[in-house]
């Protein structure tokens, strides 16, 4: 006994205090697994549920959707006729009229029903006497006032050169400047001449006093002389005396005339308004020159509408004139048609005008093509729909549709009575995966919104709940449930946005609150 517990290993029991770091790893273990891992675990949960659910708390417009309604029917294979019609031929788009321009008479039809002509070819002429007579006056009225724009422009000419060099002002100055100097000459010459006076004067009176003195030794004549040359000093004394102020007038009128020449030369009023009345004259003389020659093209122009000219290059279908029928040309007060000489047409562009049965009428197209039979012809040709006219004729109970001759024939002419058949046009359908019969997508008409990028239409993506707006194209007008065809850009299980669509936008969060079923 004693020996087993001898051999008994003790140290198995003995705690290692030198080895601290494996006891914290053992103690993060613990948290990794108990708390950490959960934690994730319950984290990517919750945000896979919140991923999941973020519909219910993200904000959405509220929408009605309605599904696309898909019609399954057989569709004429292309080429295949659908019915026929009765028709007669026509020029395209209308005949053509050849009409007087102007006023006259009909002097000479020069065309038949039939003829071929060109583009400006003569048809017809008109008296054309008024019409010469009326160039002549014009063409001297303009030459008339073609010589008063020459003597305005003469007269302008002299105002200019009047207005850059005065010279008769200049030449007024000089003679009021020589006056004016020969008079202050004379004036400053007056106290001279009245000393020289007086002097003549005293000696005179000295002269007549001897003469008195010498009694009877002188005789009467002589003393008689003396006194007479006495007087004769004695007025020139006074003339020169009273000449003074008339002078000094005279002087101050010769110097104020002398200014005022002086200054009408620096001024140049006067010439200044004759250049500028010259100039408004020649102005005036060359608008009248100028509505002169207006006058003469006007009367050129009326004289070559004398002939009356074929506006196109095609054939005469009728005459709508004849020589000496009166024309009124352009005038908006004449009767309608009274200026019409002859109908023309072209032979390349012709159109059977057919009378379409009602209930025919929706299956024509613009662009169907259509076989097109006449008597002339051994077999038919090809023509388009190019036109469905608006009014039906009630008594026939039918609607005139339009179909362009395509290449027609020489033989063909206007008011050839044919018989059109109208062909299946292409039809572009969608074809379910089978492949058996082809689909044909409509929807309503009020959910179609045109604009000008095109026609498109608001379609809910159900999967990501996104609003998308698709562009579309529209095939026939609407069916009587208000429904139209959609020939691209839809597929059969898009669903349409009805209500709720005036608010949305591009990709904008869409969330369904119902579902319209449209009735087929």
């Amino acid at each position: 006994m004693s020996n087993k517990n001898s051999q008994l290993d003790l140290s198995q029991l003995a705690v290692d205090r030198g080895q601290p770091a494996k006891a914290k790893a053992k103690i993060k273990r613990s948290w990794l697994t108990r708390y950490i891992l959960p934690g994730g675990i319950l984290v990517g949960f919750l945000s896979l549920f919140g991923w999941a659910a973020r519909d219910s708390f993200l904000p959405a417009q509220s929408i009605t959707i309605t599904p696309v309604v898909v019609s399954r029917a057989e569709i004429q294979r292309e080429g295949t006729p659908l019915f026929q019609a009765a028709g007669w031929i026509e020029p395209r788009p209308t005949p053509v009229m050849a009409s007087a321009l102007s006023p006259g008479v009909i002097l000479d039809m020069l065309v038949i029903e039939g003829q071929h002509v060109e583009k400006g070819e003569p048809v017809a002429t008109l008296i054309d006497t008024d019409a010469k007579l009326a160039l002549a006056q014009a063409k001297a009225k303009h030459t008339l006032q073609q010589a008063e724009v020459d003597r305005a422009a003469a007269t302008l000419t002299a105002a200019k050169t009047n207005l850059a060099k005065p010279v008769n002002l200049q030449a007024s100055l000089a003679d009021a400047g020589a006056i004016l100097a020969e008079t202050q000459l004379a004036l400053g010459n007056l106290p001279y001449a009245l000393d020289a006076a007086q002097t003549k004067q005293k000696l005179a009176a000295e002269n007549v006093r001897r003469k008195v003195l010498a009694g009877d030794a002188i005789t009467g004549r002589i003393l008689r002389e003396a006194r007479a040359e006495l007087a004769t000093a004695t007025n020139a004394v006074n003339e020169l005396t009273a000449r003074k102020p008339t002078l000094s007038l005279q002087l101050k009128s010769l110097q104020q005339k002398w200014d005022v020449s002086a200054e009408k030369l620096k001024l140049l009023t006067e010439e200044t308004r004759a250049a500028a009345e010259a100039e408004a004259n020649f102005t005036v003389a060359k608008a009248k020159s100028e509505q002169t020659r207006l006058e003469v093209e006007v009367a050129e122009l009326r004289l070559e509408r004398m002939i009356v000219r074929s506006p196109i290059t095609g054939c005469v279908l009728s005459l709508d004139a004849r020589p000496g029928q009166s024309l009124t040309g352009i005038n908006p007060h004449s009767a309608q048609g009274s200026s019409a000489v002859v109908s023309l047409y072209d032979p390349h562009r012709l159109q059977v005008r057919v009378d379409v049965r009602l209930e025919d009428v929706p299956q024509v197209q613009i662009g169907q093509p259509a076989l097109i039979e006449t008597a002339a012809l051994s077999k038919p040709i090809d023509g388009v729909v190019i036109s469905v006219t608006t009014l039906a004729d009630i008594q026939k109970n039918t609607l005139q549709v339009k179909v362009a001759v395509s290449d027609p024939p020489e033989v063909i002419k206007p008011e050839m009575l044919g018989k059109v058949t109208f062909l299946a046009p292409p039809s572009p359908v969608v074809v379910d995966e089978q492949g058996d019969s082809p689909l044909r997508l409509f929807v309503p008409e009020s959910l179609v919104v045109s604009s000008e990028g095109g026609t498109s239409v608001w379609v809910a993506n159900l999967t990501e709940n996104l609003a998308k707006r698709k562009h579309v194209e529209v095939g026939r007008g609407a069916t009587d449930n208000g429904l139209v065809e959609i020939t691209s850009g839809l597929q059969p299980t898009d669903k349409l946005i009805v209500a709720g669509r005036e608010s949305v936008a591009e990709g904008s969060r869409v969330r369904v609150a119902g579902e319209m079923r449209n009735h087929e």
